[in-house]
């Protein structure tokens, strides 16, 4: 039994890069504390990466780098999502165009483009004639996390509905 809940937690973990330990808990239908003993254990085995992310634990597997895990934990946030997706569209773009593309708030882009800003993933570019713009740093290795992304999550909604339809 234990080792099937470990097999599990893998799998969900793989499925889903950056998943919350409180979102595990619940995936698994185990308390927390059955949680987090097999996490643990299976961190010590270097089978799944944990990371501290704002008083919060992130599971990632094993061997993701500190650059994915920053990529995978915003990808998971719906807003970071829209304004990652947007600036692939176009490669600079101002905070009104994003306002625009989103539907979001304009306090809401500027609080999270500063904070993409920080991590290195946007870049504030000044011009004349435009005034402040945005763009991507890299935007091959962001396509590339968001395409693995959406990739999980069908193949995640594939799998359920496989195991549910039994």
């Amino acid at each position: 039994m234990e080792s099937e809940n470990r097999v599990r937690i893998k799998f969900l973990v793989s499925l889903q890069p950056g998943l919350h330990m409180r979102d595990l808990q619940r995936l698994m239908g185990l308390s927390f504390s059955a949680t987090r003993h097999h996490v643990e254990k299976l961190v010590k085995k270097g089978e799944i990466d944990r990371s501290e992310d704002g008083g919060y634990s992130r599971l990632y597997p094993a061997g993701t780098s500190n650059e994915d895990q920053v990529l995978f934990s915003l990808l998971r946030a719906e807003t970071d999502r829209k304004l990652l997706a947007s600036l692939l569209e176009e490669a600079s773009l101002s905070p009104k165009r994003l306002c625009d593309l989103t539907g979001l708030a304009k306090s809401t882009v500027s609080e999270h483009l500063a904070h993409l800003s920080r991590l290195g993933i946007v870049r504030i570019a000044f011009t004349a004639t435009r005034g402040v713009s945005y763009e991507l740093t890299n935007p091959t290795k962001i396509r590339l996390r968001i395409d693995q992304s959406q990739t999980l999550r069908r193949k995640a909604t594939g799998r359920f509905i496989e195991l549910w339809d039994f």
